[in-house]
């Protein structure tokens, strides 16, 4: 039986909320699909190696940056057998599930990530964990892609939308965070949308003596301690910065810095050697990034 329009109207309506979404997008694969159309065909071993080649080097990436991203997921999930919890009574270990369920779906297309979670309160008591668990995987695999040579970007806004169908985000939020992923990040950078900020700055104003609100204004406020203004006005995760590496990437920072600097040394000395100059003006920004927040400055 058909349902009437206004029945199916309201039902989709009770879906509508807001929401935090990113796009990340691995950089460079569209030049490594030039020229490529149909398989070669493959008979001697030598052939085949050739294709495998072939594959490895454009398909290589995005299974890696899709299992990597899937690791640090579940890596970082709450622990609901944790030590602490176990401490508490009864009472207050509903209190602590209600704190830390919070939700990330992740969608994989092309050659990046889509990832998203609800802010609804009366669904999320703390939609702030997964705010923060989004800042500390795209950060990281920002600074990690550049460690590994598989740079990317990306970007994450909040507006409202509807799950039409389970894990099937459509709305604003979805445009919003594409629309600052794929025509303001335009280098390796993870860019924080406004209505983000604003949400977080709200987020870390709240006085409510709440369990749950105090949860919400604290990682509101680190949130914000891990931005930073970039030169064309827009915010951008700080991954780089002090905050960040205490509360994420910790003993593995210096690690990271030190092959990433490397690699961002070496694309900016490739790109003037190519004159390519739109690429060598990015690797440039980026390069004075590492160079005035490096590790041995703090």
């Amino acid at each position: 039986m058909i349902k009437s329009a206004s029945t199916t109207d309201k039902d989709q309506l009770k879906n509508v909320g807001h929401y935090a979404a990113a796009f990340i997008d691995l950089l460079g694969q569209r030049e490594k699909f030039q020229g490529m159309n149909l398989l070669p065909i493959a008979e001697t071993e030598e052939e085949k190696e050739k294709v495998f080649k072939i594959i490895k080097e454009t398909i290589g990436p995005i299974d890696k940056l899709q299992r990597r991203a899937t690791e640090m997921m579940e890596s970082s999930n709450p622990n609901p057998d944790s030590k602490l919890r176990a401490m508490l009574p009864s009472s207050d270990q509903t209190k602590w599930d209600e704190m830390i369920r919070a939700t990330i779906t992740t969608q994989r297309w092309s050659d990046g990530l889509f990832l998203f979670t609800s802010l609804a309160e009366d669904l999320v008591k703390c939609p702030l964990n997964a705010i923060f668990r989004m800042f500390g995987l795209t950060g990281v695999l920002c600074f990690m892609g550049l460690a590994t040579k598989q740079p990317l970007r990306g970007a994450i806004e909040v507006a409202w939308g509807v799950e039409l169908q389970p894990g099937e985000l459509y709305g604003p939020v979805v445009a919003r965070a594409y629309e600052l992923e794929s025509e303001v990040a335009a280098y390796p950078r993870i860019v924080i949308g406004p209505y983000l900020v604003n949400y977080l700055e709200l987020q870390s104003k709240n006085a409510s003596e709440e369990h749950h609100d105090m949860v919400n204004q604290q990682l509101a406020s680190l949130c914000l301690k891990m931005l930073l203004r970039d030169t064309d006005g827009h915010w951008l995760l700080h991954y780089l910065g002090a905050d960040f590496r205490i509360a994420v990437t910790g003993s593995i920072h210096g690690q990271l810095y030190s092959s990433a600097k490397s690699f961002v040394n070496s694309q900016l000395s490739e790109h003037q050697r190519k004159q390519n100059t739109k690429l060598a003006f990015r690797y440039a920004h980026l390069q004075q990034y590492f160079e005035i927040y490096s590790p041995d400055h703090e």
